[in-house]
């Protein structure tokens, strides 16, 4: 026989020497029930107060062992064989998810931005003020800039440096000369690089 309730309270305890944690539930039209609370190894969890919780019957007299949860607020959204993590303010809004999706691709946010793995091997970041991408070709983007695996870039618009070595050249130190010319002026250094 099990029991369906309301969570009013979620603590944790060292009992027996052994890292325990305490559901208080009210059943509903019978006593508040204390329940301990079993998940998988390696799922941390901790429910919201106003969450529901099904407590089974143990074998020790007038216990009771809550094995499940529902969060009432948030909307559900994995699909078929999906798997969809996610945290909750205190007063239980979503506030991260990782979602793992059947195509294979695996998605993590919050609020502020988000990084995907695609099912193609590629990586996506972005936020509000720009973003990444390793595309599964091995080209990388940011903000617009590409990167090839080859090392070759392409911007949109310009490099914005004090200097940069070009082909062994250090721009910003280097002198320009000038040929003999027909009026017999002699090769000159005209002085490194200047803006337009």
């Amino acid at each position: 026989m099990g029991l369906i309730g309301r969570v009013l309270s979620f603590a944790r305890r060292v009992r027996n020497n052994a890292q325990v944690s305490d559901t208080k539930m009210d059943p509903g039209g019978g006593a508040i029930r204390t329940a301990e609370h079993f998940s998988s190894p390696g799922d941390d969890g901790h429910p919201l107060a106003n969450d529901y919780v099904f407590a089974a019957e143990t074998p020790q007299s007038g216990r009771v062992a809550a094995v499940g949860y529902i969060d009432p607020r948030n909307e559900p959204k994995s699909g078929p064989g999906e798997k969809r993590i996610y945290s909750r303010t205190e007063d239980g809004a979503m506030a991260a998810e990782h979602w793992l999706k059947a195509d294979g691709a695996v998605v993590t946010e919050n609020e502020n931005g988000s990084v995907t793995l695609g099912a193609d091997g590629s990586i996506l970041g972005q936020n509000a003020a720009g973003s990444f991408e390793l595309q599964a070709g091995g080209d990388f983007v940011v903000n617009g800039v590409v990167i090839t695996p080859a090392g070759q870039i392409t911007t949109p618009t310009g490099i914005v440096t004090p200097s940069a070595v070009v082909g062994g050249v250090e721009t910003a130190g280097h002198n320009h000369t000038q040929a003999n010319d027909s009026a017999g002026n002699t090769e000159q250094p005209v002085g490194p690089m200047q803006e337009p």
